[in-house]
């Protein structure tokens, strides 16, 4: 098959960017034709195909405000550039990813004039929910699902009123014209948390279909004798609630990352008296992060927004990891209490105490039982058969 990738990033930016790099390298390994579509970028792999991306476009950098904001709507230099590609190249099928702000929906109407059929991984909330994340000021949120983005702005989302009422009006405009669901011909979502979200927000329930992102191949590891913490340091990830529960127990945490909360949870730590028992390793890439992975008694995934379906948690059961997570987002799709890990009521720090201290309680037969489950649970999910899945899904809509 031919099929044309397209994401606004096409360098390791993140989860979705290093997951669409994959399927464009993996596919084209199999044998179908792969072809990128994205912004231009320093950053991007070299390929024949550049010369079509769309020029780049950096809402954190000053410039003409009034093309910056209608590109974020509805982007026509980007929708020219994509159907100059559709023409030139003729795929079978468009594989979209994130392409919110940067590319707009403009790049799948031109698709649609060519009657290309168009699938889209859904890798976040965006569609339901205008800053993506269904979490506004320190807790969940949902008041977005009916349709009233104006809660967006009056919310203040994104802690800037400018920066709200841009993402409540470009929901809102990209509803009413039915800019993705009258374009898009099936939607993926990685969990079935975001599916249910997905159909609440309006979407048809028969365009969406659950394929989990994909997993590491399964070499489990031994347990150590430290706690690991992997990913952002802000406060959705719940990394405050994770060292309050740790101070109720005698246990050692590692914890790989940065972000805006850093300092804030290094002065928590202080007042814990946890100093001795916490190491921020900061931002750790390759053998660094692996040694901690594999050197981990249990990883912990301490979130209190509704995580849709964490790449760590997948890298983790492949290493045959002891995970303790919080029972939000599609975490519980892969984590059953007791048997693939343990689940705790997000934000309950004396509920994840007590699972923290619990794990010095298992016998190493029940060991032997989690890890057979968590084998069973992780090899479906692995590259080769996450990819024969998706082709399927293609044949389907060619």
């Amino acid at each position: 098959m031919k099929i044309i990738q397209v994401n606004k990033f096409l360098y390791p930016k993140g989860g979705a960017d290093k997951y669409c790099l994959t399927l464009i390298d993996e596919l084209s390994k199999n044998g179908d034709t792969i072809i990128p579509f994205g912004m231009s970028d320093d950053r991007n792999f070299e390929s024949s195909w550049s010369a079509y991306y769309s020029e780049n476009i950096d809402y954190h950098q000053k410039g003409n405000r009034f093309k910056i904001v209608s590109r974020l709507i509805w982007n026509k230099e980007a929708a020219k550039k994509f159907a100059d590609l559709l023409d030139t190249t003729k795929p079978d099928l468009i594989h979209a990813h994130n392409i919110y702000h940067q590319l707009s929906p403009s790049i799948l109407v031109e698709a649609k004039k060519r009657k290309i059929p168009i699938v889209m991984t859904l890798h976040d909330y965006k569609l339901a929910c205008p800053n993506y994340l269904l979490f506004t000021h320190g807790k969940h949120c949902e008041l977005c699902l009916g349709g009233n983005y104006f809660n967006c702005l009056s919310h203040n989302c994104y802690y800037s009123y400018t920066r709200s009422g841009l993402a409540a009006l470009e929901s809102f405009l990209h509803k009413s014209w039915g800019a993705y669901d009258k374009n898009i011909d099936l939607f993926i979502a990685p969990s079935n948390y975001l599916k249910q979200i997905m159909i609440r927000a309006g979407f048809a329930a028969n365009k969406i279909i659950v394929l989990i992102n994909p997993a590491p191949k399964y070499l489990p590891s031994t347990d150590g004798n430290h706690l690991l913490y992997i990913g952002r340091l802000s406060v959705e990830k719940g990394v405050d609630v994770l060292l309050n529960a740790l101070s109720l127990s005698n246990e050692a945490l590692d914890i790989a990352g940065t972000g805006p909360d850093e300092q804030k949870l290094k002065d928590l730590c202080h007042k814990l008296n946890l100093n001795n028992r916490v190491t921020f390793h900061g931002q750790l890439l390759g053998a660094d992060l692996e040694k901690l992975k594999r050197e981990a008694k249990a990883i912990i995934l301490p979130s209190i927004w509704a995580e849709n379906m964490s790449l760590v948690l997948l890298e983790s059961l492949a290493y045959g990891k002891l995970i303790i997570a919080s029972a939000s987002g599609g975490t519980p799709e892969l984590i059953e209490d007791n048997k693939t890990g343990f689940l705790f009521p997000p934000g309950d720090i004396s509920n994840l105490a007590q699972k923290i201290k619990a794990l010095n309680d298992i016998t190493t037969e029940q060991r032997e039982i989690m890890a057979k489950a968590i084998k069973e649970k992780i090899i479906p999910l692995e590259l080769n058969n996450h990819l024969d899945k998706l082709k399927n899904i293609y044949r389907k809509l060619k």
